[in-house]
């Protein structure tokens, strides 16, 4: 019964009005594809390695970081500069 009390009867929270979901942009390209992806993945990584740091993890942050580095430059780059990455 309690948990009835965190909504009200006009659907909104107790805290505020409840946000609306953002309309997700489906790519239309598998170029659009592909950077979405790039930019989920080396976003993932820089939060990985942020929390990495506050445990102390600071070798293991380092790698992720440059990680999500080198999938930045590859989103901005393209795929013609690839090979000269590596």
């Amino acid at each position: 019964m309690a948990q009835r009390q965190f909504v009200s009867p006009e659907r909104k929270t107790l805290f505020g009005a409840a946000e609306t979901p953002k309309p997700v942009k489906k790519p239309v390209t598998l170029q659009e594809q592909i950077s979405d992806r790039l930019v989920e993945k080396y976003q993932n990584y820089e939060r990985a390695a942020m929390r990495l740091d506050l445990r102390g993890e600071h070798d293991a942050a380092e790698v992720l970081k440059k990680a999500a580095a080198r999938l930045r430059l590859i989103r901005n780059t393209g795929a013609d500069a690839e090979e000269d990455l590596f």
